[in-house]
């Protein structure tokens, strides 16, 4: 892979589970892809929700079963997700900083570089303001392109 990255088209589709209620995102956007020895690092920018006026950038950077996520913009974020370890982190929007912890069960990624593809999968439970919001499952699909 070349120093500048790869173009990729990024599909990520992220189940929430609270109690009887499931809920299921989809977002889709093109990014670089860069991959620095054995750390993995995605960049896009996200999609503009209904009545956001500005965008937000968005990196994550995967490395020893670790992942980190990294929004700027409408929407501000830094978040650590350690397997089997609960993380503290602050989420910014319009309405203010929510404190956030997160307690992260799974961290997989795989890259096959002669196919141009990968994936990425996250499970985690998120707890905001000190209430659960519940379980989440992200999964997200890398391609070039």
């Amino acid at each position: 892979m070349p120093s500048t990255g790869s173009t990729v088209l990024i599909t990520i589709h992220t189940t929430v589970k609270d109690g009887k209620r499931k809920e299921v995102h989809k977002m889709e956007a093109s990014g670089r892809l860069f991959q620095r020895g054995h750390i993995l690092v995605l960049r896009f920018t996200e999609p503009r929700e209904e009545g956001q006026e500005r965008t937000t950038d968005q990196t994550i950077k995967l490395s020893d079963g670790q992942m980190l996520v990294q929004r700027k913009g409408a929407i501000t974020m830094n978040q650590r997700f350690i397997p089997g370890t609960e993380t503290e982190g602050t989420y910014h929007s319009l309405y203010g900083p929510l404190a956030m912890r997160t307690s992260t069960s799974e961290v997989t990624y795989d890259w096959d570089e002669i196919a141009g593809e990968g994936d990425i999968h996250l499970r985690y439970g998120l707890v905001m303001q000190g209430a659960s919001t519940g379980s989440y499952h992200m999964h997200v699909e890398i391609k070039e392109v």
